[in-house]
Formats: structure tokens, sequence, C-alpha cells
């Protein structure tokens, strides 16, 4: 028996315009297959629990879970957002030190001479100039001083962070008997 998303040669079937819609609209909507459908398909009068349903089954659809596959792996690819770099800036941010940022206790490193990894750790430069007389009230002698305020982001969250992603933090323990009495699941009964 043939497999229903093939044709008669064995060959995937093509995606209706509506099926298309879908995925893109899965995507755009976090994979959230309920809006998605509202937004591809006339559902305006349809209750929650028949559209779900609808859902649900378009996304058991193997040429319609390929395509949002598809659809994720181009996404990732436009963001160039992996794991692997989330964690090396929140290390860039957990590993950091303002003392990185200075030559000496008073001195501070210029900015364009900072690595990346050490401009990433930063949250916030401010910076004013004071005038201060250093010299005598009988011969004053002002002059400009400036102040510079280096705010880092903050080492704790980054570490708490890169924990959690990796695993490290005891599982949550969620007493769910308590927790149920009255949610609304959005399903019709």
């Amino acid at each position: 028996m043939q497999e229903r998303n093939q044709n008669r040669y064995g060959k995937m079937k093509r995606l209706t315009q509506k099926q298309e819609n879908f995925c893109n609209y899965y995507i755009e909507c976090g994979g959230n297959a309920s809006e998605a459908y509202r937004r591809a398909y006339s559902c305006e009068k349809w209750k929650d629990k028949s559209v779900w349903e609808k859902a649900s089954a378009l996304l058991d659809d193997v040429k319609v879970q390929s395509r949002v596959r598809e659809l994720q792996e181009e996404q990732k690819v436009k963001s160039d957002i992996t794991k692997e770099k989330l964690l090396g800036e929140l290390g860039n941010i957990a590993f950091s030190s303002i003392a990185h940022l200075h030559n000496t206790w008073i001195e501070r490193k210029e900015f364009e001479s900072l690595t990346d990894k050490e401009k990433s750790a930063i949250k916030s430069i401010s910076t004013k100039i004071l005038k201060k007389n250093i010299g005598t009230s009988d011969d004053p002698e002002i002059i400009d001083v400036e102040y510079v305020k280096i705010e880092m982001h903050d080492k704790l969250k980054a570490i708490e962070r890169i924990c959690k992603m990796l695993g490290f933090d005891a599982p949550t323990v969620v007493d769910l008997g308590k927790s149920l009495i009255g949610i609304d699941t959005g399903i019709d009964d």
C-alpha cells in the first residue's frame, strides 16, 4: 500500500499553499499550532477544540513535519544562534573581571585595546567631566577631571544561566496536586 503523502512514483507530494502557509505561521508563532492554523485556514467560527484537533492532525502529516524542520533549520542558519554561542557569551560575562579593563589600579586600558570578550562583559559606560581647583584660593588652577563609570553585566545571573543550560541545577519539584485546580486548558469537553 502506498504512503498517503507520496505520489504513485514514490516521491513526496508538494504542500498545498495553505499547508505551506501553516508551516510558516507555525514557525512565526513560536510553535503554536492552533494559532498557525487560524492564520492559514478559514476557521473563524470554529471552536478552539476543533481548531486544535485540525492543527494537530496537520502537524502529524509527514510532509508538513518535514517542511517545518526545513524552516526551523533555515531560521537557525539565518539567526546563527547556537547553544555554544550563547554559552560562550555567558562565559565572557561569568568569568570577566573589572581588573581586565585596567592596566593598573587607576589607569584604564584604552577601549580600542579591549578584546571582544572583555567588551561583551560591559553593560554600560558613562562619563562626566567636572571642573576642579587644584591650586590655591589666591592662585586657582582649574582642571577638567574625567569620571568614568563602567558597569559590568551581572556575573551571578550569567553563572546561574550557564548552570541551568548545562543541567547542573537540581530538578525543580512542583506539586501538581494543588496547582491543577481550576485550570482552563482551552479544550472544550
